[in-house]
């Protein structure tokens, strides 16, 4: 009986916890857009807002919230389904975030922008738009998946308890991540710009402006999860207070970081670029 009880509580928070997820998914799916989140994107890119280019930005930032609040949602539900546990990392929620932030730029790089069949032709680079740490955030997240491989390879003798099968999985999923993260950069970067009103083109600008920072975000956090995966899987840390800072890093610092860059500041206006 007392089992019974103590159980009582956990499905009913657990109830309450998913009940809420999908209330917030679907306001964010057919909720109306707020004016702040217009009034934040035109600041951040210091953007005159117009009643020519409002709904383009009300569009994006609909994109953008829907499927950001479906990839956290699947980052709780999936792995409590799969563990069939009640309680799930923090790290996987992120990770589905940001998962979700990643779809959602895509998406909206494949909107309609309008029924003009010329584009602008002018060639558009990454400092156009990003600063140098969005540049380098996921190479250098790279960087650090192959070290923390290579450490993993050369530890094992001293921590034969460890999978190094299931590491290397790890590492060839974070290589891949950020090799999917760095083509759709390309992608969003290298898409035509249809001509349209001054207006218009300046807000495309910045859409595309934070759809590279959004996936450089992305990116970075994602092999970082990849490369805290690796270290569980090979089991070379020494389980002290080291542990614990590292732990941290990953599934804070990181995680933080990514926010802070995918909701930096423009470097350059849309104009400029163009």
């Amino acid at each position: 009986m007392s089992s019974s009880l103590s159980v009582s509580p956990l499905l009913v928070i657990f109830g309450l916890s998913v009940v809420v997820l999908l209330v917030a998914t679907a306001n964010a799916a057919v909720g109306i857009v707020p004016r702040r989140r217009v009034e934040e994107f035109a600041r951040l890119h210091s953007l005159r807002v117009t009643p020519g280019n409002g709904n383009q930005i009300i569009a994006y930032r609909a994109t953008t919230r829907r499927w950001r609040a479906a990839g956290f949602t699947l980052g709780v539900l999936a792995p409590a389904a799969l563990t069939r546990s009640f309680f799930v990392g923090f790290e996987w929620a992120l990770a589905g975030w940001f998962a979700g932030a990643a779809v959602a730029e895509l998406r909206v790089a494949h909107l309609d922008r309008g029924p003009r069949a010329s584009a602008s032709l002018v060639s558009r680079q990454s400092t156009d738009y990003l600063p140098w740490a969005g540049r380098w955030a996921v190479p250098a997240s790279m960087v650090l998946c192959l070290l923390t491989a290579a450490i993993c390879g050369a530890r094992h003798g001293a921590h034969p308890e460890g999978n190094l099968g299931a590491a290397a999985l790890c590492t060839v999923v974070g290589l891949g991540v950020g090799a999917v993260a760095l083509a759709a950069m390309r992608y969003v970067l290298r898409r035509p710009q249809p001509l349209a009103e001054p207006d218009r083109m300046a807000a495309d600008d910045a859409i595309r402006s934070r759809s590279l920072h959004v996936l450089a975000a992305a990116g970075m956090v994602l092999v970082g999860s990849c490369v805290e995966a690796q270290l569980d899987a090979a089991d070379i840390m020494q389980h002290n207070h080291v542990t614990g800072i590292t732990e941290v890093l990953f599934a804070i610092a990181f995680p933080i970081t990514g926010r802070i860059l995918a909701y930096w500041p423009a470097t350059s206006s849309g104009s400029e670029a163009a």
